[in-house]
């Protein structure tokens, strides 16, 4: 009997959950980060709290920035191609503060001014939601290598 196999494996397990199950959240109520990570770390079987307790990790993001930069200028001194950047930095119990970084380019066109900008929040959406789990898988990471 042969096996074959695509190369396709599930992810490592979560270890967030089983390191940190109850954890308190400390970001600011106008981040856009707030919802998904709220979300993300639900669903990676994390139980949130208000309070603070002996047996309570808190999770604070330190920074939480989404910046627009000019990327390239086409010859009629037109904008052609923006970058956003997010930065977050946090820190899990006053532990060593951590870093995530995402940037992503776009076009934009000033004759498609609206698709452009509909392209734009698709982006930032997209890059909060991908920030969230980016900050799970980077906790895991680090929880994973220090077991080892």
């Amino acid at each position: 009997m042969f096996v074959t196999s695509c190369g396709y494996h599930l992810r490592s397990q979560n270890s967030l959950s089983k390191n940190h199950p109850n954890i308190k959240l400390v970001i600011s109520a106008h981040s856009p980060l707030k919802r998904d990570l709220v979300s993300s770390l639900i669903a990676s079987g994390v139980k949130l709290n208000v309070t603070t307790s002996e047996h309570l990790t808190e999770l604070k993001i330190v920074k939480d920035s989404l910046r627009k930069v000019v990327q390239s200028i086409g010859a009629n001194n037109q904008v052609q191609e923006y970058r956003l950047e997010y930065d977050v930095q946090y820190g899990i119990d006053d532990g060593e503060l951590k870093s995530v970084h995402l940037e992503r380019d776009y076009s934009f066109d000033i004759q498609q001014i609206g698709g452009g900008q509909q392209e734009e929040i698709t982006l930032r959406k997209q890059m909060v939601q991908d920030m969230a789990w980016a900050i799970i898988r980077q906790i895991n990471a680090s929880i994973n290598q220090s077991i080892k």
